[in-house]
């Protein structure tokens, strides 16, 4: 009934409508990276104490030959794949994920880099059970992790109570061979 009573409403709706599919294709659109040159910084948790989990952060600069400053990149780390955000200054890209304190031992990570199109055929390959190895990455970062510290084997309270114990007994034994 709406469209009925005013047709020149209609046309303006027909007209937008026939232009959201192609603002959001171009939304979509990423640019292919060619000779990428990166500049990565890598973070992971130290200390397992005040965290319930391993943590591990890589921020990166990417620069492309081509110019190409809208890439859509994916990471891939042991088999598992991760969306890897931009951030507001051109070329600059992040990636995180966490894992449990006992299944990040030490090590070098190695964080594979995908572009839109690898990364459909290492989805592909997943999905087919094909060796996914042979996908090669845009490019990859090697993460060193020294493991997470638990903190000292005894707790401080227990080391303190002791060495009261302690200072309890010589003090008691040196007030009983004085008055011996």
């Amino acid at each position: 009934m709406f469209w009925y009573h005013s047709p020149k409403l209609c046309q303006s709706c027909l007209g937008a409508l026939q232009t959201i599919p192609l603002t959001s294709w171009l939304g979509f659109c990423s640019d292919i990276c060619s000779d990428p040159v990166i500049t990565p910084s890598a973070y992971t948790t130290s200390d397992a104490v005040i965290s319930s989990e391993s943590v591990f952060i890589v921020e990166l600069s990417l620069a492309c030959t081509n110019g190409a400053q809208s890439v859509a990149l994916y990471a891939d780390v042991n088999g598992r794949q991760f969306p890897v955000t931009r951030g507001q200054d051109v070329g600059k890209y992040q990636v995180s994920w966490s894992m449990p304190h006992k299944q990040a031992s030490s090590g070098t990570y190695q964080v594979k880099f995908f572009d839109e199109e690898s990364y459909s055929s290492l989805r592909k390959a997943q999905r087919n059970n094909e060796d996914s190895d042979s996908i090669q990455p845009l490019f990859s970062v090697n993460v060193d992790h020294r493991g997470a510290w638990n903190g000292p084997w005894v707790a401080t309270e227990v080391m303190a109570v002791l060495i009261g114990i302690l200072l309890y007994y010589l003090a008691f034994n040196a007030k009983s061979t004085i008055q011996a």
